[in-house]
């Protein structure tokens, strides 16, 4: 448990907040666990995926952007793109199972709403969720009964369910805003700021793969320690990590568009030696560069062919006049 002194006091201290990586299971639309408590990933975090919390049974205290209050059983809370959250229950020794957690790709769904209607309720929401909303009285524990059978039966009319949850929260008549105006508009500004600069640094990788991590940093404006940090959080990845993929990703599209040899690829993508690119190219696609290289060509050759084979198709079936 995290003691009172972690806790965000000012707009800037937000940043003290670790950004969480959020995967969402493959086929799926949203993340749906059931976390026990005290837990390592219950810390004071964000994530651009907005997220539905429900507590059934415990109490303790919400701290929801510059928000802090208790809450009780029964407490839902929806908080929007990089909202800072965390709950905390002071001195409990382990709570099995406190939080129903579901996290969703709010941004990707209010895209496709043109063709799937159901979603355009995320859009309703989005003035809401940017500063974290509570859903209170009776609607909060028919929704978070619901949220529990979405978890029990994952695989059970799921979306029907998700969706369902969602016009919920929408129609619930008694909810409260948390974080206040003045919290968002500052805290926006500050993260806005931040993004743009990793948003910088990461194109200055990308067409410079071999660029070190204090240039990159005096490009953006940042002392490099600074700079470290807010990579880490914004991206989920520390700077070296970040670079070699990067370097490697150069390097892949080299080996599979051009005739350039492996020796001057291995430079050009920003490597210092030749057993370094083979070591870390393995590590990231599982084959040597000359292996990659020669899959790469083998696809190509079967495009080739079946597009080959799709003309003559055509030409076939084209009467001749």
């Amino acid at each position: 448990m995290r003691i009172a002194s972690d806790f965000p006091q000012s707009i800037s201290d937000t940043y003290t907040a670790t950004r969480e990586q959020i995967i969402l299971p493959g086929g799926m639309s949203y993340l749906i666990r059931r976390d026990d408590y005290p837990n390592p990933i219950c810390i004071w975090n964000y994530h651009p995926e907005w997220e539905i919390h429900f507590i059934p049974d415990a109490q303790g205290f919400a701290y929801v952007g510059d928000f802090i209050g208790p809450f009780k059983p029964g407490h839902l809370v929806l908080t929007g793109t990089n909202l800072p959250h965390n709950w905390i229950t002071p001195g409990a020794p382990q709570l099995k199972g406190r939080d129903l957690v579901l996290q969703f790709d709010a941004e990707a769904l209010i895209g496709v709403r043109a063709v799937c209607r159901e979603f355009d309720v995320l859009h309703r929401l989005k003035d809401l969720a940017q500063r974290g909303v509570e859903i209170m009285g009776p609607e909060a524990i028919e929704i978070g009964r619901k949220i529990l059978d979405l978890h029990n039966h994952k695989s059970a009319g799921g979306l029907g369910c998700f969706i369902e949850i969602l016009e919920d929260i929408e129609t619930a008549p008694q909810k409260r805003l948390l974080a206040s105006e003045h919290f968002i508009s500052s805290y926006n500004q500050l993260s806005d700021r931040r993004h743009r600069r990793i948003d910088k640094a990461i194109q200055i990788m990308q067409s410079s793969p071999g660029t070190q991590m204090h240039e990159v940093a005096q490009l953006v404006g940042l002392e490099p320690s600074a700079f470290s940090r807010a990579f880490r959080r914004m991206t989920g990845m520390n700077f070296s990590s970040y670079s070699r993929s990067v370097r490697v990703w150069r390097a892949r599209t080299l080996l599979a568009e051009s005739e350039i040899p492996i020796t001057d690829i291995c430079f050009e993508a920003g490597f210092n030696n030749l057993s370094n690119f083979n070591r870390y190219f393995r590590l990231e696609t599982g084959l040597t560069p000359r292996s990659y290289r020669m899959a790469a060509r083998i696809r190509g050759k079967s495009v080739v062919a079946a597009q080959a084979i799709s003309s003559a198709q055509y030409n076939a079936s084209v009467p001749v006049t």
